[in-house]
Order: structure tokens, then C-alpha cells, then sequence
């Protein structure tokens, strides 16, 4: 029956005997491993490759050793006794300096103290220059030609003017030479102007 069905296929011209021999010819197996199996297998079967990260290259400094590190601390601890020595000896020297002028205060002024000729009644008008400014005190008429001699001199103590004699003017000109003291020369062309006269004008 099948070759009958083949020549009425053959008869009514639907096939060729090349495509009835190809229909029968028996189809191969499939096979059982699909195919991206097979290459999964193969992948596996390949070393594996390893990738190395490449290494940060940092600009660290080397650390000190303990040694380098007792020396530094070593360093700084001498240079802050150093600079705490001579903070010191700064103090020091400007606490001896404020003495020194304090006792010379004290000084002057027991000396004017105990030398001072000024006369509560005494009612002559007296003129003197200090810098720019005329200032007056009241003498007596001894006093008055005594101090155009050149024999008195006028100081300040306390905001006072102050008569004192000449040779106790020049022991506190010895002691503070910045002392103002006024003394008048008797070879001056102005009466007025004195022959030592400090920059400003202290008590």
C-alpha cells in the first residue's frame, strides 16, 4: 500500500523519487547535551584567571623611630626651657629696672623734702620757663636774687614747685639726670631762661 500511495505520488507528479529517497532516510539523534553546555564545560575546563588590582602608591612619610622620637621630644623640651628662661630673666630685668626707678624716686624726693626753701609767705611773683610755658612761683626778695645768681633752682615734686639750693639740684641731677630742675644763669640775656630744662616736665 505504500508503494502504491509512493507511484500515484510519483503518477500525479506531486514528488520526485529524490525527495521520496531523502523522506526516507532515518534522521539522526539528537544529542544529549545541549550545546551551551558543552561550552560552559570548556570554560570550566580553562584556568582560572586572576586579576591583581593594582597597588596605590602613596608619598607617605617614613614614621620616626623611638629613638628619632625621644630626640624630637627631647629638642622641644629644651627649647621651651629656653624660651621660659629667658621670658624670665626678661621679667626679671624690667622688675629690677621699675625698682631702680623707684628708689630713686624715693630718693629725690627725701631730698627735696628735707631741703625745701619754699616760704608760705612769701609774696614776690617769680617767672620761669618750662618748654613753651612761662610758670611762676611766689619768693622772697633773698630768694628772688638768689635764684637770678644762679644759687636756687625750682623743681617739682608731687605737682609743687620747689626751691631747693643748687648743690642739692645737682645731687639729683647725679641720680636722675631726666629730672626736671630749673636753674637760672646769671650770664643769660633772658632772666627767664634756665640752664637745664629736660624734656617735659615731671613731679
Amino acid at each position: 500500500m505504500a508503494h502504491s500511495l509512493r507511484d500515484q505520488l510519483l503518477k500525479a507528479g506531486l514528488v520526485t523519487e529524490a525527495q521520496l529517497e531523502k523522506a526516507n532516510q532515518p534522521k539522526p539523534a539528537p544529542s544529549r547535551q545541549p550545546q551551551q553546555h558543552n561550552q560552559t564545560s570548556r570554560r570550566d575546563n580553562r584556568p582560572a584567571r586572576t586579576v591583581e588590582k593594582p597597588q596605590r602608591t602613596e608619598n607617605k612619610a617614613p614614621r620616626p623611630t623611638p629613638k628619632e622620637k625621644s630626640d624630637l621630644a627631647q629638642f622641644y623640651a629644651a627649647r621651651a626651657k629656653t624660651e621660659r628662661e629667658e621670658r624670665e630673666q626678661a621679667e626679671q630685668r624690667q622688675r629690677e629696672i621699675a625698682a631702680r626707678r623707684k628708689q630713686t624716686r624715693e630718693q629725690v624726693a627725701a631730698l627735696i623734702t628735707a631741703n625745701l626753701q619754699n616760704v608760705d609767705d612769701a609774696d614776690i611773683r617769680y617767672n620761669f620757663v618750662v618748654g613753651d610755658n612761662i610758670k611762676y612761683l611766689y619768693v622772697t626778695e633773698a630768694q628772688q636774687q638768689a635764684l637770678a645768681d644762679g644759687n636756687l633752682a625750682i623743681t617739682f615734686l608731687g605737682g609743687k614747685r620747689c626751691l631747693i639750693p643748687l648743690d642739692i639740684a645737682q645731687q639729683i641731677l647725679a641720680l636722675d639726670p631726666d629730672k626736671l630742675i630749673v636753674i637760672n644763669s646769671p650770664d643769660a640775656e633772658d632772666p627767664l631762661t634756665p640752664t637745664h630744662l629736660p624734656q617735659g616736665e615731671r613731679g
